[in-house]
């Protein structure tokens, strides 16, 4: 089938943060409401709304330790409803229900790449929260708990038809957690495209520490024609070598010119760059055109940063957009 899915599960919400969080429900609640006015279910149309089951142990593990695993499961059998949020680290908190609440992020992964290989769907848009790129193998950090994307790479790769897969992300912070999970996986080709000198100040110079990882730092600001000539000129041809038999999107629009960090546990300044809408707009029509040579369009995209919510919501419908053409 040629549309576009939005995978999405009303459990995400109730992962609650506190209110001075900015990883807080507000951020998947808007976008769901303006993807719905823009897509509404029952109108015939290239995009699909599927409701995501909840992820497994299994697929957690795949990217993730089980002491790490049952670590949080057992901060979560201690908090009870209207319990105040726990800190897991010093960015991430938890409450009484997020541990399942964020299986569902995993579930959504993992299904969109059951589907999309099976022909259901062209491509996908997992809408979940929290983020999940900046998760370790056995840690949370950044507000990520469960890593999304890693997850679901190793999860394609469990599959027959899939040999080796890519991950871009284009998130305005270094994916570290997705670096520190792939690493040594010589079946996933791994670009993180990041603001340089930035949180959490991880970014590898040498762009070649691993043969599978291609770390791009841009400085702050730059103009937005530097991303797309590196899309050009690095990633896309690196992309196209590989010929990967799956495409994953780490989609944070926090590089977003009005994705201005406004609360107390951003470490960033603001105006970091300058990307609008249809900067990534272009992005995500570059990295298509590599799925269409390669891997019959399969393409998923996983919702990683931003946090203005408004913001946040227009370059998701943009986005689902550009996917559904």
């Amino acid at each position: 089938m040629d549309k576009t899915a939005l995978y999405r599960n009303s459990n995400s919400l109730l992962h609650n943060t506190g209110k001075d969080h900015p990883e807080r429900p507000e951020r998947l609640s808007i976008v769901l409401d303006m993807l719905e006015k823009a897509y509404p279910q029952d109108t015939q149309n290239n995009v699909v709304w599927v409701n995501s089951p909840k992820g497994t142990r299994e697929q957690v593990l795949l990217a993730h330790t089980q002491k790490y695993f049952e670590h949080l499961q057992e901060i979560d059998a201690t908090l009870q409803e209207g319990d105040a949020p726990h800190n897991v680290d010093e960015d991430t908190r938890i409450s009484h229900g997020s541990f399942d609440s964020v299986l569902y992020g995993v579930g959504a992964s993992c299904k969109a790449v059951d589907d999309v290989l099976a022909g259901i769907y062209r491509n996908a848009f997992c809408l979940v929260r929290p983020p999940g790129h900046h998760a370790v193998r056995n840690s949370s950090m950044g507000f990520c708990i469960f890593n999304n994307i890693a997850i679901a790479a190793k999860y394609a790769l469990t599959q027959a038809s899939v040999n080796n897969v890519a991950i871009i992300d284009f998130d305005v912070h270094h994916g570290n957690g997705t670096e520190d999970i792939v690493k040594d996986d010589p079946n996933i080709l791994f670009f993180s495209i990041h603001q340089e000198d930035l949180w959490p100040y991880q970014h590898h110079s040498d762009k070649g520490k691993f043969n599978n990882i291609r770390n791009i730092a841009v400085p702050v600001q730059c103009n937005p024609e530097v991303w797309h000539e590196l899309f050009d000129s690095e990633i896309i041809p690196t992309l196209s070598k590989w010929k990967p038999d799956f495409i994953f999107i780490s989609a944070g629009f926090d590089a977003h010119q009005d994705d201005s960090p406004k609360d107390a546990l951003f470490n960033d300044q603001p105006g970091r760059q300058l990307l609008l809408e249809n900067d990534f707009d272009l992005i995500t029509k570059k990295i298509m055109s590599v799925a269409d040579t390669h891997c019959q369009g399969h393409v998923v995209s996983v919702l990683e940063g931003g946090y203005n919510p408004d913001i946040l919501a227009k370059c998701c419908v943009s986005h689902t957009h550009t996917l559904s053409k």
